[in-house]
């Protein structure tokens, strides 16, 4: 691959609290991953992927062991997703050229939540809390836990039988490569 000038002066990320100062270079798979290259990578890797997208999209290995993927995807506006069947901006498969939105991408590489999904309000306590969810300290100590409880049974009660394909997303709903 040939260093490409054009893409780096087009997308570069800068500070948003000082913007003279640059944080880093987008991936060009940006619109998933969100991850920022250092701007040495391309002499160090000869491409523009980081490293979680080249793994997952791209080629790499020998033998029997080797991964074949596109590694940058294309994306493509107002489409309608063969899962959720919804118009939205969609992403090509990495090993055929079969298009699924964004959202549903995100759930079949990196495991990540439907759209909408709340999010837990006190982090640092996440894990302890769902180890020992029936401590009376969650109602004293973290108010926040039982309106987060609400959205979330709002929310799930929405969206159960939407996302019950999650098994088949691991290949493209098409083609199943």
């Amino acid at each position: 691959m040939e260093r490409d000038f054009d893409y780096e002066n087009n997308n570069i990320v800068y500070d948003e609290q000082d913007p003279s100062l640059e944080r880093g270079l987008k991936c060009k798979n940006y619109i998933i991953c969100e991850a920022l290259l250092p701007k040495w990578w391309f002499e160090c890797k000869g491409n523009y992927l980081c490293t979680n997208c080249h793994m997952m999209f791209g080629t790499w290995g020998s033998g029997e062991n080797t991964h074949i993927g596109k590694g940058r995807l294309e994306i493509s506006n107002n489409l309608e997703c063969p899962i959720c069947f919804e118009i939205k901006q969609c992403i090509s498969q990495p090993r055929c050229e079969h298009l699924v939105c964004i959202d549903c991408f995100k759930r079949c590489y990196y495991g990540e939540n439907c759209e909408g999904e709340p999010i837990f309000p006190y982090s640092d306590v996440e894990d302890e809390y769902y180890d020992d969810q029936e401590n009376p300290k969650w109602d004293n100590d973290y108010p926040l836990i039982k309106i987060y409880n609400e959205e979330y049974n709002k929310w799930h009660d929405k969206n159960t039988g939407k996302y019950d394909t999650e098994e088949y997303l691991r290949k493209c709903p098409l083609c199943r490569k």
